[in-house]
């Protein structure tokens, strides 16, 4: 059972990767933040169990976000995302894939919601404007060393 009492909570994915802690607690969603999302809502659908300082998802980050259509905060749909990258060990970036089978590349302080969807706080031309900056290209390069290394 989910409940207010989880505020100040550690959120972790089954794998022990902390997201951050339980901010705010509403009735469909906990609002995650200090961690690996700036705040980020997070329906409580994924939470697998309340321990005494402890929120546990049900799967990794990375298979809960694998597959999940994104959309941007105008609700226009974007794509789904087709991968995650990790820096290291940390998830840092989202590859999403386009109808037209384009790739966009996000990181995870851009997401706002997790639901049956994923919401940006961004919208499309946003996304398509940070793919030009640097920071997001050394993303892509990475992602894309990593392919060829396989």
């Amino acid at each position: 059972m989910v409940h207010r009492g989880m505020l100040e909570k550690r959120v972790i994915d089954n794998e022990g990767i902390e997201l951050g802690v339980v901010s705010k607690v509403e009735d469909n969603l906990i609002e995650v933040s200090e961690g690996l999302f700036d705040e980020l809502l997070l329906n409580k659908s994924y939470i697998k169990k309340e321990e005494e300082e402890e929120v546990i998802l049900k799967d990794s980050v990375q298979n809960l976000l694998e597959g999940l259509k994104v959309k941007g905060s105008d609700e226009k749909e974007i794509g789904t995302i087709k991968e995650t990258v990790s820096a290291g060990d940390v998830l840092d970036t989202l590859i999403i894939e386009t109808e037209e089978k384009n790739l966009l590349f996000i990181t995870l302080e851009e997401i706002y919601k997790i639901d049956d969807t994923i919401t940006l706080d961004i919208d499309l031309d946003e996304v398509t404007y940070r793919q030009k900056t640097h920071t997001l290209m050394d993303h892509i390069r990475h992602y894309m060393e990593k392919k060829r290394s396989h």
